[in-house]
């Protein structure tokens, strides 16, 4: 006879704060945290377009980031905001503050990323689909500066967020515009970049949404 084993609420919160803890000072977010409120400031957060207001929203709901990310494993997402990778240095060199760290938990282990977000409203390629956006180019040297750095200097970067798990990071997220607004050859365009950069994703802010729309129980 097998016996059964019933997860009480006191149960599910007490592994959620064991999971929280795994990374001191992340904001903390599981599959558990979905709810239509959560669906309803996200949606808002993407009509205001602004970055600013969807990096709040994502800040406050970090389970809405593992929807960007390859090979998730859904197992809990920790994100930190805002973290000085690099300062401004001697020779006035800017520092370096990438929207997210993230780290997300798979059956494989723990992996890193770094996450940065562009306006929804601003699209990764140009108008016609055959070169990068003024937006989309500069976020792809912003990503890239990113990883180099990070290539470079792991140890000083770890010191600097003072986050001591902290690894080499598995690549870089883009998040930005919505592929319900592409044209096919800016979808193509967007592709082509996603297969031949393999360090550096590009994600539609519709990506999250229509994922998270899927995860929201119903009532």
């Amino acid at each position: 006879m097998i016996a059964l084993i019933v997860q009480t609420e006191d149960d599910r919160a007490r592994e959620r704060e064991e999971r929280k803890s795994r990374f001191p000072g992340a904001n903390y977010g599981s599959l558990l945290d979905v709810n239509a409120e959560m669906l309803e400031e996200f949606e808002a957060a993407l009509k205001g377009c602004g970055e600013e207001g969807i990096q709040r929203c994502l800040t406050r709901h970090p389970y809405i980031l593992q929807y960007a990310l390859r090979h998730s494993g859904h197992h809990g997402t920790w994100a930190f905001p805002k973290q000085v990778i690099r300062t401004t240095a001697a020779d006035r060199s800017s520092g370096m503050i990438p929207d997210y760290l993230v780290a997300a938990r798979s059956s494989l282990g723990y992996r890193w990323f770094v996450v940065e977000l562009k306006r929804p409203d601003q699209q990764f390629s140009n108008g016609k689909g055959d070169s990068f956006s003024t937006q989309g180019g500069r976020a792809v040297a912003q990503c890239q500066s990113y990883l180099a750095h990070f290539q470079n200097y792991i140890d000083t970067v770890r010191a600097n967020v003072r986050i001591d798990e902290l690894i080499q990071p598995q690549g870089a997220v883009l998040i930005m515009g919505r592929s319900s607004l592409e044209t096919e050859e800016q979808r193509q365009f967007r592709a082509n970049f996603v297969a031949t950069t393999p360090q550096i994703d590009v994600v539609s802010y519709d990506r999250l949404l229509e994922n998270l729309r899927t995860d929201v129980p119903r009532r």
